[in-house]
C-alpha cells in the first residue's frame, strides 16, 4: 500500500522536479514519462520494516496482544538482535537510492555511481556481512562479496530497459528466494523478501506495459542492491545436503547475470565501452526476433521463473538430480542463444 501511494504521488509530481525520462535513440518509450518510482519501492519496503522494528521494541517492553500467536511474538523478540544489520543494510540502501535520484535528475557518470556502490559494499564487509563459500581466506571472501554486491546491483540497473522488466524479474526472483527461505527455515530473510515483493507489486501496478512511471536508477539500483545483500545473508548450504545448493543464487539470478555478461561481451567485441548504453540487451535482442515489447517482457519473466524454480529442487535431489537441474538450465540458455543467432541471420 505504501508503494502504491508513493508511486502514485511521484507519477503526479515528479515532472515538477525535473524527474522525467525523455524519449531517445537508445530508449524504447516514445513519450516523456515520470521517474521516481524507485522512491516508492524503497519506502514501500523501508517503512514496513521500520514498523516491524517498532513493534519488536513494543513487544520487548512488555506489549503482548492476545491476537498475536506466541510464535510470532517470539520472532519479534529475535528481530531486535538483527537491528544493527537492518540499520546497516537500509543505511546503504538510502545512499544508493539518493545516488540514483541524483543520476535521474542530473545524470551522474558511471564511475561515481560505481564508487558509491563499492563504498556501500565495503561497509557491509567491514561489518561482517559477507559471503562464506568454504574459503578460509578472509580477503578472498571479501573480494567475492564486493564483486557480487556491485555486480548484482548493476545487473538490475542494466536490465531496466523496458516497461515492467526489471521490477517484474525482481518480483519473480524474490518469490523464488522466498521459497528457498521457507525450505531452509530462514524466516527473518523471508520477512524481508515479503516486504520487498509488496513494494515491487505496488510499483508494477503503474509500471507494467504500458508504463505510466519508471523506477529510474534509484529503483533499479535499490532492488539490485537489496537482492544482492539478501542473497549474501542467506545460508544456502545445508549440512544434510551436498554442496549443490551453494549455486542456488546463480540459478535464481541467471537472467540478470546473463543479460549483463552478454551485453558487456557484445560491447567489448564491438570496440565500445561497457559503460555506454545501447540496444544490445537481452530484451532488445528478443524484440529483434519479432516480439513485441510486452511479449518480450513476458518471455523474460518465464525464462526467469523456469531457471529459478529449478534451483529450489537442489534441496530435494541427489547428485544425478542436481546434474539434470544444471543441464536443464544450460539447455534453456542455449536455446535462447540459438534463437538470437538465427534471428541475426534473418533477412531484413
Amino acid at each position: 500500500m505504501v508503494s502504491v501511494i508513493v508511486t502514485g504521488l511521484m507519477r503526479r509530481f515528479a515532472p515538477h522536479f525535473g524527474l522525467v525520462d525523455e524519449p531517445g535513440e537508445r530508449k524504447v518509450h516514445t513519450r516523456t514519462t515520470p521517474l521516481g518510482g524507485g522512491l516508492g519501492i524503497f519506502l514501500g519496503m523501508a517503512l514496513p520494516v521500520a514498523a516491524g522494528i517498532l513493534t519488536a521494541w513494543a513487544v520487548h517492553a512488555g506489549w503482548r496482544p492476545d491476537w498475536l500467536p506466541k510464535e510470532v511474538l517470539d520472532e519479534y523478540g529475535r528481530v531486535l538482535g538483527k537491528g544493527y544489520v537492518l540499520a546497516l543494510i537500509f543505511g546503504g540502501a538510502l545512499l544508493i537510492v539518493v545516488t540514483g535520484l541524483f543520476d535521474d535528475v542530473k545524470g551522474l557518470g558511471p564511475w561515481l555511481k560505481l564508487f558509491v556502490e563499492v563504498v556501500v559494499a565495503v561497509a557491509l564487509i567491514a561489518c561482517n556481512i559477507s559471503i562464506s563459500i568454504f574459503i578460509e581466506n578472509h580477503w578472498l571472501c571479501a573480494l567475492v562479496t564486493l564483486v557480487w554486491v556491485v555486480g548484482i546491483t548493476n545487473a538490475f540497473n542494466l536490465l531496466d530497459n523496458m516497461d515492467g522488466l526489471s521490477g517484474g524479474v525482481a518480483f519473480i526472483v524474490s518469490a523464488i528466494f522466498l521459497v528457498v527461505a521457507a525450505q531452509t527455515h530462514q524466516f527473518f530473510i523471508a520477512a524481508l523478501l515479503l516486504t520487498l515483493m509488496g513494494a515491487l507489486a505496488g510499483f508494477l501496478v503503474f509500471n507494467f506495459p504500458p508504463a505510466s512511471i519508471f523506477m529510474g536508477d534509484s529503483g533499479s539500483l535499490f532492488i539490485g542492491y537489496m537482492l544482492a545483500v539478501l542473497s549474501v545473508l542467506f545460508t544456502f548450504y545445508q549440512e544434510s545436503h551436498a554442496l549443490f545448493p551453494v549455486v542456488v543464487p546463480l540459478l535464481i539470478l541467471a537472467v540478470p547475470l546473463f543479460d549483463t555478461i552478454s551485453v558487456i561481451v557484445i560491447r567489448l567485441h564491438a570496440g565500445k565501452s561497457p559503460f555506454v548504453g545501447d540496444k544490445n540487451h537481452f530484451s532488445h535482442r528478443l524484440v529483434a526476433l519479432g516480439m513485441t515489447p510486452r511479449e518480450t517482457v513476458l518471455t523474460i519473466y518465464l525464462v526467469t521463473f523456469c531457471l529459478g524454480i529449478t534451483a529450489t529442487l537442489l534441496y530435494q535431489v541427489n547428485e544425478m538430480g542436481a546434474a539434470i537441474v544444471f543441464v536443464q538450465a544450460f539447455a534453456i540458455l542455449c536455446v535462447i542463444l540459438l534463437l538470437e543467432r538465427a534471428g541475426r541471420r534473418k533477412p531484413p
